[in-house]
């Protein structure tokens, strides 16, 4: 498979020439002896791969895999800001890779160019760094330094289009992957927290398409007349909307409306959880009309309905799930966001050097998975890169990239063997994107 190529092709670059960048740029490597630039991005990084936990016996012992014979007490010397540095150098620089599998992973999903999910993760930082990543504050003094991550996901071939690191106090409306240059049919999805009608109408007018969740208190034009949202799915007495509309209170966005009645049980949840957010950030209680907006959902998108059905709508919106997932796979598995009191200078070593682990894994992934046929758990996958990690480090350090790729086709192969999913009474995201029809609840009256 290309893939496996591609990223092979993309490890040996990593490991090799964009180590040696980031060493030029923060000089990391003061006298070569054990440690050249190449190995120190390997062991490290090759080790939080293997073990998100590992202290220095683990790094030396990977070190040892690679060539290097160093001690414990050598690693322990080697955190410095410096390292840090050099981690987070070369973090940025493998966020501007775009690893991607060669074949969409639903015909769904072939109808546009790329099918772009919007999110964003906060990771609190040790305060310390609030000079340079400033959180939003909290009690105690607590939550001073913060660093968010806004990524795209290409839900066509698991590619990371974009990863942008910004203040965690950066609120995701605001981040400059809003304007990002978008190609004729591109398909953007993105969840409340970006909701806005001139990024919609700049999208519409590259020819790209958007999908979102719409604000509830959005101005809404119906036939030339304005009326609110939810008063308006009151009155029209339907349990499944979908027609052309008009958003907005001063320049108006034609868009199509896609609404539908939301099952009894799942109206309760999202009503306590609204009232636990309003009581936690305001003291008070959510306004009746934004409790009423929790018995519908609603979107909006310039999808016309013969590019995509009601329940295609659905199911791509749903689809946004799947970057939540990756980021909870990065903090679960990957510990990103866990900070021991060992130091803010070997912290943040290991903060960098987690992140390069996670992405590194991400590219592994794609390419033992994100394919039309397979159904396997990307979750179990993540966790078996790392019984190749010691593979990886071997390979690496042979000269060409044959070793490299066997490990990589080795782990494909694990995988289509032990990660499978267990068949469900509920489809999962991958199985909908190639049936949508599958999708037998959403539109219970």
């Amino acid at each position: 498979m290309r893939s496996i190529s591609q990223v092979a092709k993309v490890l040996h670059e990593v490991f090799g020439n964009c180590a040696d960048e980031a060493d030029q740029a923060t000089q990391v490597v003061q006298r070569t002896r054990k440690f050249t630039p190449r190995i120190l991005a390997r062991t490290f990084v090759l080790a939080y791969l293997q073990n998100p936990e590992a202290r220095s016996p683990q790094i030396a012992a990977m070190a040892a895999n690679i060539g290097v014979d160093v001690s414990p007490q050598a690693v322990d010397q080697r955190f410095t800001p410096r390292l840090a540095a050099f981690f987070e150098h070369l973090f940025r620089r493998m966020t501007r890779v775009v690893v991607g599998a060669d074949k969409a992973l639903a015909p769904l999903l072939e109808r546009f160019t790329r099918v772009v999910v919007l999110d964003s993760t906060t990771i609190a930082l040790p305060d310390t760094q609030r000079e340079r990543f400033r959180g939003c504050g909290g009690a105690a003094g607590r939550g001073q330094a913060a660093l968010k991550l806004q990524t795209e996901l290409d839900l066509r071939t698991g590619a990371l289009q974009s990863i942008r690191i910004e203040e965690g106090r950066q609120t995701d409306v605001a981040t400059v992957l809003q304007h990002a240059p978008a190609e004729k049919g591109l398909l953007r999805i993105a969840d409340l927290g970006y909701f806005s009608l001139p990024v919609f109408a700049a999208l519409a007018g590259a020819g790209a398409f958007f999908l979102s969740r719409a604000q509830y208190h959005t101005s809404l034009w119906i036939d030339g007349r304005k009326t609110g949202l939810v008063d308006w799915l009151k009155g029209c007495g339907e349990a499944l909307v979908d027609r052309k509309v008009e958003l907005g209170a001063g320049q108006r966005l034609a868009c199509r409306l896609i609404a539908w009645r939301l099952p009894a049980e799942m109206v309760a949840q999202r009503r306590r959880k609204l009232r636990r957010k309003h009581q936690k950030k305001t003291g008070g209680t959510p306004c009746q009309a934004a409790l009423e907006a929790c018995g519908w959902m609603f979107l909006v998108t310039n999808v016309p309905p013969e590019r995509m059905s009601v329940a295609e709508a659905a199911v791509l919106y749903r689809s946004r799930w799947q970057i939540e997932l990756l980021f909870k796979r990065w903090k679960s598995l990957g510990h990103i966001d866990r900070f021991e009191p060992d130091g803010d200078v070997a912290g943040m070593v290991k903060f960098w050097a987690r992140l390069c682990a996670v992405l590194a894994q991400h590219w592994l992934t794609v390419a033992a998975a994100w394919s039309p046929e397979g159904n396997l758990s990307l979750t179990r996958i993540t966790r078996l890169t790392r019984e190749v990690a010691v593979q990886l480090g071997w390979a690496l350090s042979l000269p060409g990239r044959r070793r490299l790729e066997e490990v990589v086709e080795l782990l494909a192969r694990m995988a289509r063997s032990a990660c499978r999913r267990n068949k469900r009474s509920q489809p999962g995201t991958f199985e909908l994107l190639r049936n949508p029809e599958l999708l037998n609840y959403a539109f219970s009256p």
